[in-house]
């Protein structure tokens, strides 16, 4: 009995095990396949692997179905579990839909009410943790090529989700909105352990902070990848820089050109 006694109290004085996971994100590749190998080392040490959306489309280069369809393979090839979508994904129109289906990763939207096929959330395991996953776009899309979907105000969508979503240890929020937006919304959901967010194309070194929510933005087309690490001993972020940051468009020169384009048709 004794020596039970003194093993436990051996057992109970050893330091506990620290947990940490590693999530890795992008937003805003806008279909820029020739730099996602500039990312792939980055992606692979992560525990999870996300995208904030404009992912599969481009405007600048009118990129189409083809394009979607192999960012979608090459994204699983580099093993993203899953991603929201942003207003760009819905200019392609009813062919979205068959890039959804193809894509080897789930598609969450939490607060989309409509015939897409995407999820409202997603769970995953990690290090022992339960992780679920939001998703949340919001207004900045092409209506009248969707008559047939709505948005629900993203707090609401949230509240309803969570009252169904299986047990969890972590929430993501996965959007793509403006980052004034993102704010208001962190800041009512403050259970939240983190806020990736895409749609903006900011190069946040640090966090935002919102209610004690930590809303973090990578960039755009591959040119950084945002690293988040939760664990027993807090939250950590690093905005890691690639290449690709240093050979990205200028968008003045195709708005230019587009404007011309315009004035010379009236």
């Amino acid at each position: 009995m004794v020596r039970a006694v003194a093993l436990l109290l051996a057992v109970a004085s050893l330091p506990a095990w620290g947990w940490e996971v590693t999530i890795a994100f992008t937003n805003d590749l806008h279909a820029a396949l020739e730099r996602l190998p500039e990312i792939a080392e980055v992606l692979e040490g992560a525990d999870l692997v996300l995208d904030a959306g404009d992912t599969w489309e481009d405007l600048y280069r009118v990129t189409g179905l083809r394009e979607a369809l192999a960012m979608a393979r090459r994204m699983g090839e580099l093993g993203y579990d899953a991603m929201v979508l942003g207003n760009h994904e819905m200019y392609l129109g009813p062919a979205l839909r068959e890039v959804i289906g193809a894509a080897p990763f789930p598609v969450v939207v939490t607060n989309l009410t409509g015939d897409l096929p995407v999820r409202r959330w997603a769970l995953f395991e990690a290090e022992g943790k339960r992780i679920l996953v939001l998703g949340l776009l919001w207004e900045e899309y092409p209506w009248p090529l969707w008559p047939g979907l709505s948005l629900d105000e993203p707090v609401t969508a949230v509240r309803e989700a969570l009252a169904e979503a299986p047990p969890h240890d972590l929430l993501v929020l996965l959007g793509h909105m403006d980052i004034e937006r993102a704010k208001v919304v962190a800041a009512q959901v403050p259970e939240c352990d983190v806020f990736l967010l895409g749609h903006d194309h900011l190069w946040l070194t640090e966090p935002i902070w919102a209610a004690g929510v930590p809303i973090v933005e990578a960039g755009h087309r591959a040119g950084a990848v945002g690293l988040v690490r939760l664990g027993d001993a807090g939250f950590s972020y690093k905005l890691v820089r690639t290449k690709a940051s240093t050979r990205l468009p200028y968008f003045w020169v195709p708005a230019l050109a587009l404007l011309g384009a315009l004035l010379l048709a009236r």
